[in-house]
């Protein structure tokens, strides 16, 4: 994996986001949302460990190193997204995805390409450009706050997979890791229905497949599109279980799926 490659698309993440956000307003430039600011500051913060392990993946392309493939940090707000955000991950995913489609093509291209390696870089892409759609139906000049949220969740989920993407490319065998975490749960609710969609009732398991019981509350902020988590209870009578948003891994089919055990969530 080039080290140098991971190293320019995270910094052409955060570099994107700040110029789109100049661009768009001018007068206010240099004073970025705290949003943006936060999740540009993280993905450059990230940057020397993410090298560190490109590197020894270089050395080793057969090693299993923890923490690859490097995942685009969380994005965090208490705010209602804007639109100039919402310009900004669309142009910075625009920007990305235009380079490892072209990645993705030559490899197919390439002699000597395992066919197996092409099938899982297009399911990736697929499931990529399915978030970057979604986001375009549903960013209207007119969205309100929810709309917005929304949108943004599913761009960060289109630029995850893209930066996702660019690895896999660079180093195939991480494609066995990437795949294991989507076995066991670990990936973004992004990638799923949105947690608009749960209502009380819904049954939630946790990764074993055990019920844990019903969705009681959903809890969220219309007013921003933030998803804070849920309360599941078996009856009335024992306790609430507290689910965090990043436990949630599957939205769909009127069921939740979680990433951990029952015994992982707090009480």
């Amino acid at each position: 994996m080039s080290a140098r490659g991971t190293r320019s698309r995270c910094s052409a993440i955060a570099e994107t986001l700040i110029d789109v956000d100049a661009g768009d307003d001018p007068a206010t430039a240099g004073y970025v949302p705290r949003s943006t600011l936060r999740f540009a500051g993280e993905c450059v913060d990230q940057v020397p460990g993410w090298i560190r392990l490109a590197r020894i993946a270089q050395t080793d392309p057969d090693a299993r190193v923890r923490g690859l493939p490097a995942r685009l940090p969380v994005w965090r707000s208490t705010e209602p997204t804007r639109r100039g955000e919402l310009h900004g991950l669309q142009t910075a995913y625009e920007a990305l995805e235009a380079r490892v489609d072209g990645d993705v093509r030559a490899l197919a291209a390439a002699a000597g390409t395992d066919p197996g390696v092409v099938v899982q870089l297009r399911r990736v892409r697929a499931e990529m450009e399915s978030a970057a759609e979604y986001a375009n139906a549903i960013s209207l000049r007119d969205a309100g706050p929810v709309d917005r949220g929304e949108t943004r969740w599913r761009l960060l989920s289109a630029l995850e997979h893209a930066f996702l993407l660019g690895q896999l490319v660079a180093l195939p065998t991480l494609i066995e890791v990437a795949n294991a975490h989507d076995a066991g749960g670990d990936v973004e609710p992004a990638a799923r229905a949105s947690w608009l969609q749960i209502c009380p009732g819904w049954p939630v398991r946790d990764c074993d497949g055990t019920k844990l019981g019903l969705v009681q509350r959903v809890r969220g902020d219309r007013d921003t599109g933030e998803f804070h988590g849920l309360d599941v209870t078996s009856d009335i009578a024992s306790a609430i279980v507290q689910v965090p948003p990043a436990a949630v891994a599957l939205i769909d089919a009127g069921e939740v799926g979680l990433s951990v055990r029952g015994s992982e969530l707090p009480r």
